[in-house]
This record gives structure tokens, C-alpha cells and sequence, in this order.
């Protein structure tokens, strides 16, 4: 078999292996990835496709977020890609948060954002919020709302993509192929060997394969989250994506700033079982009126591959609580698991000048993936 030469090689067919291959044809390069399975099944579809700005970790990562939000929205009508819904409300209980709400409106990061008080629930759909009626709001004293965000289903964006990066942008791929080593420009894959100038390998939660000599100096682990697809009563919308006040104590965007100290001491008295298992509320609402919802966070050197009930019950209720939902079943149930890491975001490990290695270490690869291939080439080939 003739070997084929490339000017990019992507080890990996999750979001971050095909940021690359984007930012690649983009700027002319002939691009392959390779995939050890028939399609992506990890992390990338394991997910809310929930496209996050807002509450990510300042500097890097906030802008690599700003970048991959203008490209997921160029890219959803060119792949065919639906955008089900838009916005963030974050629903503050506590007045901890409600200063921590404030603090981030006067950052950089809090640009476009706007805090409503309780006093002005009324006015919102008048402001043109649409279905805010399905926020159980009763508990709260104001809502942080972020108009910067927005859902894809993961599940259909990520295959769709791939169709499109093949059929329109002429990236080859081949999938049911793993990679068994890599020899300078030489990778060797169970299939046949291709030769590349360049080199990034994408393992996603693949720590202990190929990318293992590259990372094993890092500090990375893996961490297994919970998540439901849940069918409530018929005609429930949601007026776009719904976090809660526990969630401004775990973002960094939020959690680092000074006046989130408070908040997370609080949330550590108030809901001692939500920390202790990881959890914080994030709902999202598919097409069909079905809600994903999650998530809890446990870290280990392997997955835990058994999903707990009493974490399913912690996230059920709190979903009540700052929901108007009448009735619920649980459709769904799955887990999620990506590399994690307590010093950084993202890794970009410079393996030499033709090879790197690029994972996203803290669960927003669908948020940062295309700001981290577009910093790679920026440095690879100038911009």
C-alpha cells in the first residue's frame, strides 16, 4: 500500500482533533485524522453542547472560548448544525451570589451581560425573554443572564461536522484505525503507515495509549460526570440554558473572583452532599422538548463506570427547584469522562517542531477546542 504524506496529521476524531483539522484547511494545509473507532464516542458527544463563554477561567481560556463561539456560529449553517437555543440564565439564591453576579458584570469578561433583580421578573418577557415562565423562581433574588451562549446536540453536531470537514473540506479520514506509534514524521496505525510535517495528536481520555510518553509528566486524571435525558410535561420550554448559584462557586470565571470566597464558603454549609459529589445544575433542552441535564464530578486515575442513584436523585431535585416542571421521566442516563487537571485548562505539550500534543483538561473542549487549534497554528506557521 502506497503511503500518503500530509501536510497535518490529527491523532484523535473528537472536537478538538477536528478544531485542528478546520484550522488547518483554513489555511490551505492537507489535513488526515485518524480514529481508532467507526465514529466519535467520547467526551465530545457526551455532552450538554452547551457552547460556554461566559464563567470560563480568565485569559486563555475566556478567549479561546470567544473565538470558538464565532466559529461554532459560522460553522452551524455551512455543516448543518442546529442552534436549539441561546442565552444563560443563572438563577441566584444566596446574596453571596448576587455580589458575585455584580463583580463579574464589572470584569471585562462580563460584557453584554446583565443582572435582573426580583423586582423586575415581571418585565422580562417584555423585554422579550421569551418562556422565562418555566424558571421556578420563588427562591431566588435575582438572575445573572448571559446572552453569549448557546446549545448544539452534540450527538448530531459532531458527526455532522466530520461530514463536513470530509466531503466539503477534502479532510481524509480514517476511522477503525489506531494509531501504534509515531517515528518522527512516520505514524504507524494498525492499517498502514502516513507521513505528515506535522503532527497533533488529540487523545481526548485516552491518557495511557500513543500520547502516554508525551503526558505522563503531567499531572492529568480522568473525571467521570453523570448525566439524564429527562421527558417532563408537554409544552415545557426553556428560555435558554439554566445554571444555578452553585455554579458561580465552581467556574473559574466566577469562582476566582474575589468576591466568590464568600459564595463557596456558603455553598459548602448549604449543600455539603452537591460538593462533596461534584455536582452543580446545568439544563439544556434538545428539539424534541427533551431536557439534558447534569452534571456530577468524581476524580480518579480510571473511569467509574457505575452511575449512583442518590447522585441521580441530588440532580433531579435540584433541577425542581429551580424549574417549573410538573412531572418528569427519565429517558436517558449515561457517563462522561474527560482529562482533568488542578493547574491548568488546557495542555499543548511541544513534543518537537513538527509534533504536538493538545488536550483540554477541563471539560470544555466544545467551548475552547477551535481557540486552542487556532493558537497552535498561530505559533506553527505565524499568523
Amino acid at each position: 500500500m502506497e503511503n500518503k504524506n500530509y501536510d497535518l496529521l490529527v491523532v484523535g476524531a473528537g472536537i478538538v482533533g477536528m478544531a485542528h483539522a478546520y484550522e488547518a484547511k483554513k489555511r490551505g494545509l492537507s489535513v488526515a485524522i485518524v480514529e481508532q473507532n467507526t465514529r466519535c464516542t467520547g467526551a465530545s458527544i457526551r455532552n450538554f453542547g452547551f457552547i460556554t463563554v461566559s464563567g470560563q477561567g480568565a485569559q486563555d481560556t475566556w478567549r479561546r472560548a470567544v473565538y470558538s463561539a464565532k466559529v461554532w456560529r459560522e460553522l452551524s449553517p455551512l455543516a448543518d448544525i442546529k442552534i436549539l437555543h441561546q442565552g444563560t440564565w443563572i438563577l441566584c439564591e444566596r446574596p453571596e451570589a448576587v455580589e458575585v453576579a455584580k463583580a463579574f458584570l464589572q470584569s471585562p469578561m462580563g460584557a453584554g451581560c446583565k443582572y435582573y433583580p426580583r423586582a423586575s421578573y415581571p418585565e422580562l418577557e417584555a423585554l422579550g425573554f421569551k418562556h422565562t415562565s418555566s424558571l421556578n423562581l420563588k427562591n431566588s433574588l435575582g438572575l445573572l443572564y448571559s446572552p453569549h451562549e448557546f446549545r448544539v446536540e452534540s450527538r448530531e453536531a459532531i458527526p455532522q461536522l466530520a461530514n463536513y470537514l470530509q466531503n466539503t473540506m477534502g479532510v481524509d479520514f480514517y476511522w477503525e484505525t489506531e494509531v501504534l506509534s509515531i517515528d518522527g514524521s512516520s505514524v504507524h496505525t494498525s492499517n498502514n503507515r502516513l507521513d505528515a510535517q506535522r503532527i497533533v495528536v488529540c487523545p481526548g481520555a485516552e491518557l495511557t495509549g500513543v500520547a502516554k510518553p508525551y503526558i505522563e509528566k503531567h499531572d492529568l486524571r480522568l473525571c467521570t460526570l453523570q448525566m439524564l435525558r429527562i421527558k417532563v410535561q408537554d409544552g415545557f420550554m426553556l428560555p435558554g440554558s439554566v445554571m444555578t448559584d452553585n455554579s458561580l462557586a465552581r467556574y473559574l470565571g466566577w469562582s476566582e473572583l474575589p468576591e466568590a470566597k464568600a459564595l463557596i464558603e456558603r455553598i459548602a454549609i448549604d449543600m455539603p452532599d452537591y460538593v462533596k459529589e461534584g455536582i452543580h445544575l446545568i439544563v439544556v433542552q434538545s428539539a424534541d422538548g427533551s431536557l439534558v441535564v447534569g452534571d456530577s464530578h468524581h476524580y480518579g486515575s480510571s473511569e467509574n463506570v457505575f452511575a449512583s442513584d442518590k447522585i441521580e436523585q441530588l440532580i433531579i431535585e435540584l433541577m425542581y427547584r429551580v424549574l417549573s416542571i410538573t412531572e418528569h421521566t427519565v429517558i436517558e442516563r449515561w457517563t462522561g469522562v474527560y482529562p482533568s487537571s488542578e493547574t491548568y485548562d488546557a495542555l499543548i505539550e511541544k513534543v518537537s517542531p513538527e509534533m504536538r500534543v493538545a488536550i483540554v483538561s477541563s471539560g470544555t473542549g466544545a467551548s475552547t477546542a477551535f481557540g486552542i487549534a487556532k493558537d497552535n497554528f498561530d505559533e506553527w506557521l505565524g499568523r
